[in-house]
């Protein structure tokens, strides 16, 4: 079997050369310049599995090839999951845990993921991915229902892909896992480490500038914070590694630098953003003395939810009085919300607190996969 995939992998090298001779570009960043060479291994795949039809390797990588030609995920499921019913009786656990694993992966995150994660858990796979799918698959639902079990779930299954697989992936959701469960300390640990290994990576030092503000290390945190950059890291290249500026500003709030956190927002920044929910910002703004700006925001946002309604009621393009109605309500309970806002902070409430979220890389599980892993 080793060997067979030892011939897919040589039969893509060739390929992915010949296009990049030819095009001086990364294969596959191009898709229709791509969909050629992608046909072609797709039927050097096709013509080997009518003399190898068992074999695991051409299965997997087709149907990583197929996904490439924006081909459905639910085909690729499919074709895996036909391939599995047809030679199950011949397959053991970990072969089986391989399929299972990257039908996950197709499934996209719906309950059909879990379902072939749990399948090749309880085949005790050795894939480290299995793991790692495990770890997003309850980390997007922690984000839906802020529920610390389902958040400790994803940081156990974390925790089993980092010892297996001690990447930079593995180790930094981990870590993230940590700081969401207030686990500051432990999680400075592993960032820290992970900053030794990728010297000035602005995601790791803000994640550490994170944990020493709730460590309530101003400093420390400050010390940190002033050498990230907003926007993409010239160095390194995750989704994670692109860095939002209300990322960096925030945690001036929380450290209590008021007059710091709103010195970054220029009224030019600010208006990229909907902050009629942002009640630290227009705390900031009062206690501040900030105050012709506060009511230059009040206003506007007043005069927008009574605008949205009148428009919304003689709006004809709704597809019915139900979804119409609906839009209407759902503005007058963000009207609402927002006058409670103003008017609490302007009648002295305690400074709003907010968090400072971190969220871990949601990349590809996949084991046979042809961008990442050939």
């Amino acid at each position: 079997m080793a060997k067979m995939l030892d011939e897919i992998k040589t039969y893509w090298q060739q390929i992915k050369n010949e296009y990049e001779n030819k095009y001086v570009d990364s294969f596959l960043r191009d898709y229709e310049k791509s969909k050629e060479f992608l046909q072609r291994m797709q039927n050097y795949l096709l013509k080997e599995q009518t003399e190898f039809s068992n074999s695991i390797d051409i299965v997997c990588t087709l149907a990583s090839v197929k996904l490439e030609l924006r081909e459905n995920k639910d085909d690729c499921i499919k074709l895996l999951n036909d391939f599995l019913n047809k030679f199950e009786n011949i397959f053991n656990n970990t072969q089986k845990a391989r399929i299972y694993t990257n039908m996950a992966f197709y499934a996209d995150y719906s309950t059909l993921t879990l379902k072939y994660l749990k399948k090749a858990f309880n085949l005790k796979s050795n894939f480290s991915q299995t793991y790692k799918g495990l770890g997003l698959y309850y980390f997007s639902e922690y984000e839906i229902y802020q529920d610390n079990k389902i958040l400790s779930l994803s940081k156990k299954y974390f925790e089993i892909a980092k010892n297996m697989s001690e990447n930079y992936e593995n180790n930094f959701n981990y870590a993230v896992c940590l700081y969401e469960l207030n686990e500051y300390e432990k999680a400075k640990e592993i960032f820290i480490n992970l900053l030794k290994q990728y010297p000035n990576r602005m995601r790791i030092m803000l994640c550490i500038s994170y944990c020493e503000a709730y460590l309530k290390n101003k400093e420390k945190s400050k010390f940190y914070l002033q050498q990230v950059k907003s926007d993409i890291d010239d160095n390194y290249h995750l989704e994670t590694d692109n860095i939002s500026e209300y990322e960096i500003y925030n945690v001036y709030y929380v450290l209590n630098e008021l007059d710091e956190y709103l010195n970054y927002w220029s009224e030019d920044d600010i208006l990229k953003y909907y902050i009629a929910d942002w009640r630290h910002y227009f705390y900031a703004l009062w206690i501040k003395n900030k105050k012709e700006l506060f009511f230059k925001f009040e206003k506007q946002y007043k005069e927008y939810f009574k605008n949205s309604i009148k428009e919304a009621i003689i709006d004809e393009d709704y597809e019915s009085e139900e979804e119409k109605q609906e839009f209407i309500d759902d503005c007058k309970k963000e009207s609402k919300e927002f006058d409670e806002i103003i008017e609490n902070i302007k009648n002295g409430i305690l400074k709003p607190e907010i968090k400072l979220p971190l969220y871990p890389e949601y990349s590809c599980f996949m084991i046979d996969c042809i961008r990442h892993n050939f």
